[in-house]
């Protein structure tokens, strides 16, 4: 599903909540998955002119907001205790269905 769409995100998570992980592993699996992914879209781009001399320096600059989240994002993990870190993944999966659903109806 994330070869063929670039959005690895929604089901690496469903699955890692289904199987029961604990929150430190679904962030070393995320991690992993999107590594690997974020490589593989980076050589598409890349091989299809997406990514170019044009696009590549706005796209370095995002790495800095995109970095400052992931520090932010690992302190607040830090401080939930698994049950709410659960609970809130839930939610957020909830919000991402639901934006899709409205996408596809909105057209």
């Amino acid at each position: 599903y994330g070869g063929i769409s670039g959005v690895w995100g929604p089901p690496v998570i469903i699955y890692l909540v289904s199987v029961g992980a604990e929150k430190r592993e679904m962030i070393r699996v995320q991690g992993v998955v999107f590594l690997i992914g974020g490589i593989v879209l980076l050589s598409a781009h890349l091989q299809s002119g997406v990514l170019n001399a044009v696009t590549l320096p706005l796209s370095a600059a995002l790495v800095v907001p995109a970095a400052v989240g992931m520090w932010l994002g690992f302190r607040l993990q830090d401080r939930l205790d698994p049950i709410r870190f659960r609970r809130w993944t839930l939610v957020l999966l909830a919000v991402t269905g639901l934006n899709l659903v409205r996408q596809a109806v909105m057209g």
